[in-house]
């Protein structure tokens, strides 16, 4: 049994531009750098500037902070894939889903400019994971300022490694559940591509970067999970389901603690909707609220969420079941989200059934990204040659 990690990283780099075709370099992103001990810094500040927008860029190592897990360029730029599977098959994962880092939080206006550098990098990602997209299927970024290009590049990852498509939780100022987007919905129903909702949100400031001398404060970060607690909150109050039946979403990297109050904050949203839901009792006027069956609504609409592997999963399993929640490591990140031995955590906690640890570690996740049962390709690594892998680098 192998686990299946549904939140893992690339870190851009000036590779990735070079796959943009020649007609759209004029778009290329421009690196640029705040020295170390310049306005304070302690550590360079990295950005790419894309047309009139700024954009984090993030160092080889993944250590934006100067500290945590250390990543080398042949895992976190894909140099040597090989490199890569080695580790996943020291820590027993089967398959990581690949997502970009520099989209998270980029948000492009300009239709044109989107789509160049999007394309570019789902070009990047294709070449990099030839001949081991079984292993490492990613995660398309998409150019929904143009609906066509959009469409064009989902037909383009399918056809060469892509398991799904990321949208912010808000994207573009539409919520997911706007008609906006089933023109893409229905193209990746389709495809059977997953709708991919990582943590994060468009960036519309400088000090939302990560650049400034000045650290924001961390409350500030909650914004981040809360666009992904809209997302979900509108393919829940959505008829998406019924348009769209078979297409599956994650949500992935914001934990899951959030879950039963978005469920508890729907079922009274709904309540206060109807006139019946004011009932008078012998004290006087009250509120009466059908309930909902979160395991069931999200089951009906092919909803997963990734856990942190220090929740308290035995709440959670009792509020929305099992069935549904899934572990990612963040590898190449080091933020509150990251942990790469998360399965690994989550198989030694004594409070869940194995049976329960089996399907969130791997098995619900295999239906999340349509990843056949039987794939288990960590299995081959002998137990003494896992030993002896050095994960002190990954």
């Amino acid at each position: 049994m192998g686990f299946i990690d549904v939140d893992t990283h690339v870190i851009e780099c000036e590779d990735t531009w070079d796959c943009m075709e020649p007609s759209e370099r004029q778009y290329r992103p421009v690196p640029v750098e705040v020295p170390a001990g310049v306005g304070g810094n302690r550590l360079a500040k990295q950005m790419y500037l894309i047309g009139e927008t700024l954009v984090r860029r993030f160092p080889t190592d993944g250590r934006g902070a100067g500290f945590g897990a250390e990543y080398s360029g042949a895992v976190s730029h894909l140099r040597d894939p090989a490199v890569r599977l080695m580790k996943m098959d020291a820590l027993g994962i089967d398959v990581q889903i690949v997502i970009s880092t520099s989209f998270i939080g980029a948000q492009l206006e300009d239709p044109a400019a989107e789509a160049a550098v999007m394309r570019g990098w789902n070009r990047w990602v294709g070449e990099r994971t030839a001949g081991c997209r079984d292993r490492l299927p990613w995660v398309l970024v998409c150019p929904t300022r143009d609906m066509g290009r959009a469409v064009q590049e989902l037909e383009f990852g399918k056809a060469n490694g892509a398991v799904g498509v990321m949208l912010k939780g808000i994207d573009h100022g539409y919520h997911l559940s706007s008609s906006y987007f089933d023109p893409l919905y229905k193209r990746a129903e389709e495809l059977g591509l997953t709708i991919v909702v990582h943590q994060g949100a468009a960036r519309h400031h400088v000090e939302g970067l990560g650049i400034t001398s000045v650290k924001g404060p961390l409350a500030a970060n909650i914004d981040y999970t809360a666009t992904v607690m809209k997302a979900f909150f509108a393919v829940l109050d959505s008829d998406l389901n019924k348009k769209f039946p078979q297409l599956r979403w994650a949500f992935v990297e914001a934990g899951a603690c959030w879950v039963p109050f978005v469920f508890h904050y729907l079922m009274r949203a709904r309540g206060a909707a109807k006139p019946d839901s004011y009932v008078m009792t012998g004290r006087g006027p009250s509120r009466l609220f059908d309930p909902v069956d979160p395991a069931g609504e999200m089951a009906d609409r092919n909803m997963f969420v990734s856990i942190d592997a220090d929740e308290d999963i035995p709440y959670l399993s009792s509020l929305i079941g099992d069935s549904q929640l899934m572990v990612g490591t963040d590898m190449c990140h080091n933020d509150n989200g990251s942990d790469p031995l998360a399965h690994t955590q989550v198989m030694e906690r004594t409070d869940i059934g194995e049976d329960a640890k089996l399907r969130i570690v791997s098995e619900n996740a295999r239906r999340a990204f349509a990843i056949p049962a039987d794939f288990h390709p960590s299995d081959r690594m002998p137990a003494e040659e896992r030993r002896a892998v050095d994960l002190a680098i990954l």
